[in-house]
């Protein structure tokens, strides 16, 4: 008789790492639950951005004590898809996701900057026991990425795929998904933009063999769970959002404040400047006339002298 494999609440962690970018912060109670059941001797992912999800994975490695080697591989310059603009990418990404990782990780985990295809010839074949894939999601890039990964799997391996519930645009993880479950066992969430799991290996791990057999009735109720504890991660994660926000609305408004105090100093200053100048133009105007009137009464005394010297010589 089909059982559903072991997910006690107990065994599900709280993430000591969100940032503000939470498109997989509703898969990290299964990313503590398969590093915790299927103890990957190494765990690679490609595409890491902020850190979510490969901290997750970083952080049941230290709570589980399994051992596992982990490397994340990613330029930190963006693509089509998650954008370039420096406020998603940048070296103030990836300075501030090392300086948090080295900290906490670095004796099992190594952060590699640089493209995908630049790291395959760091990683043995049959190495890799879980693969993460995150990077560029059309159909060809994450196409390549699988089928130039595939080689460095091992008997055991297991390869995630993000996103294969994103159907819009040129996202193609969908589409290599549905080709790939014809040719491998596997199971997919559909929460938080989906979520794939296939066993590429010929020894596939118990508790993912257990998984995939389960009749879909049984299969759902299993998903189910893991989609309540990441909606759970959502809702602390909107939270923290939102007191984010909050503290960044209330920082504007102190600016604003200091803004308009400064407008309104300038104001003052302008309304005394005007006055100033006011009372400058009656000035110049006094003065024009007064120099008018000296202008008249020196021609008067010119005409009246020109008439004297013209009178004294008759």
């Amino acid at each position: 008789m089909m059982h559903i494999p072991n997910n006690t609440r107990e065994n599900i962690l709280e993430p000591e790492f969100l940032s503000d970018i939470d498109s997989w912060h509703g898969h990290i109670p299964f990313a503590f639950e398969i590093i915790r059941n299927t103890k990957p001797k190494r765990f690679v992912e490609l595409g890491t951005h902020k850190g979510d999800s490969y901290l997750s994975f970083c952080q049941a490695v230290e709570h589980f004590q399994t051992g596992t080697k982990c490397c994340s591989v990613d330029t930190w310059q963006g693509d089509e898809h998650a954008g370039s603009d420096a406020e998603l990418y940048g070296t103030d990404i990836y300075e501030t996701l090392s300086a948090y990782h080295n900290e906490k990780y670095s004796t099992f985990s190594t952060l590699m900057q640089m493209t995908f295809d630049e790291a395959l010839s760091h990683f043995s074949e049959g190495s890799i026991d879980l693969l993460h894939i995150d990077g560029l999601h059309t159909y060809e890039a994450v196409k390549h990425d699988f089928e130039t990964w595939l080689p460095k799997m091992s008997t055991q391996g297991v390869v995630l795929f993000h996103d294969i519930e994103v159907r819009y645009s040129d996202f193609g993880v969908w589409q290599l998904w549905d080709e790939l479950l014809k040719q491998y066992p596997g199971f997919g969430f559909t929460h938080s933009y989906g979520l794939g799991v296939l066993a590429v290996g010929d020894e596939t791990p118990e508790w993912i063999n257990e998984i995939a057999s389960l009749s879909p009735d049984l299969l759902e109720t299993w998903k189910k769970k893991y989609e309540f504890y990441g909606r759970a991660i959502l809702s602390h994660s909107y939270q923290r959002q939102i007191e984010y926000f909050k503290r960044l609305l209330e920082q504007k408004d102190v600016e604003i404040s200091a803004l308009k105090e400064q407008l309104e100093n300038v104001s003052d200053e302008l309304s005394q400047k005007q006055k100033e100048l006011v009372i400058a133009q009656m000035t110049v105007n006094r003065r024009d006339t007064r120099l008018t009137a000296l202008t008249a009464q020196i021609e008067d005394i010119g005409k009246q002298y020109a008439f004297a010297q013209q009178a004294s010589q008759e």
